[in-house]
């Protein structure tokens, strides 16, 4: 029987391939790739099928869907560290950790700030390796303590720095090639509230801007270039929006802007079908608020 398949955020890695296998236990993994390796046919792996260049999916094979294993195996509130399954999205990884203060009352959360995506698996953001709005911070792979695969043979495997440690560093970036991970442990940090300094601006000075914001301690960051070809603008100005931790009790203001769902669909309408309202060239603002919590 083949199937055909694609990634949910661009849309343009259609692939047809012999059966999608959704597992929801660390034995079904097991099991799948053990008939595969006998049977000779090559296994892709995906989870929250975002990857944009195709790495989860492999014409006429096997797709291992991991999204079934996204239980939590284990929370230490004290040491500030949690063992999840490989398919848990970071959504649900941080409303479990909100839910959960640690033994002092600490509230832990991830380090990385996502992108414009967040509905991503733990084992997909390893197996890329992923950033995210970390001005300074390295890859994933940094906050990851060890992880448990399933190799070619279908045996289990554990990995850190201190354990099959070469293999370790190449699950890390590897996008599946080395082995199916089914858990890792992963290092937070406490939660914390940002304040966020949205600027519009040119990209004459985005390096030094960049370094001035680092400067300034903000943690996270990102520069959105305007994209209308048609706009004199284009790729020379953008949104500049950068984070900081600040000292703040109590509940979020009030006032605050929130996106509803019709928001966004306005929104997409303008950037891509409504040239004549999307031209428009935004004034310089400056936005602060206490507006994210991680």
């Amino acid at each position: 029987m083949n199937l055909v398949v694609n990634d949910i955020h661009s849309e343009l890695n259609e692939t047809t391939v012999s059966e999608v296998v959704a597992v929801t236990a660390v034995d079904e993994v097991r099991r799948t790739i053990r008939r595969a390796t006998d049977a000779g046919a090559p296994i892709a792996i995906a989870g929250g099928r975002h990857a944009m260049g195709g790495q989860q999916f492999c014409s006429g094979g096997v797709l291992l869907d991991t999204c079934g294993l996204d239980d939590v195996v284990s929370f230490d509130g004290g040491a500030g560290t949690i063992e999840v399954q490989a398919g848990i999205q970071w959504p649900a990884l941080i409303e479990y950790l909100g839910d959960r203060p640690g033994s002092d009352g600490v509230v832990w959360a991830i380090r990385q700030k996502q992108t414009g995506a967040d509905r991503l698996s733990i084992g997909g953001a390893l197996a890329a390796n992923a950033h995210g709005r970390g001005l300074t911070f390295p890859p994933f792979v940094s906050d990851v303590e060890s992880i448990t695969l399933v190799d070619s043979r279908g045996d289990l495997v554990t990995c850190s720095r201190d354990e099959n440690s070469e293999l370790f560093a190449l699950v890390a970036g590897g996008y599946g090639l080395f082995g199916c991970v089914v858990s890792a442990t992963v290092r937070l940090v406490p939660r914390r509230t940002l304040e966020r300094v949205v600027e519009v601006r040119a990209i004459d000075d985005l390096i030094a801007m960049f370094d001035s914001r680092i400067e300034e301690g903000f943690l996270y960051g990102d520069f959105q270039f305007a994209t209308d070809p048609g706009d004199d603008d284009f790729l020379q100005r953008g949104v500049f929006s950068c984070y900081r931790p600040v000292e703040f009790e109590g509940p979020l203001p009030s006032d605050q802007r929130a996106l509803a769902r019709d928001d966004w669909t306005r929104l997409i309408a303008l950037a891509h079908t409504d040239k004549a309202s999307n031209s428009s060239r935004p004034s310089r603002v400056s936005r602060h608020a206490p507006s994210t919590n991680l």
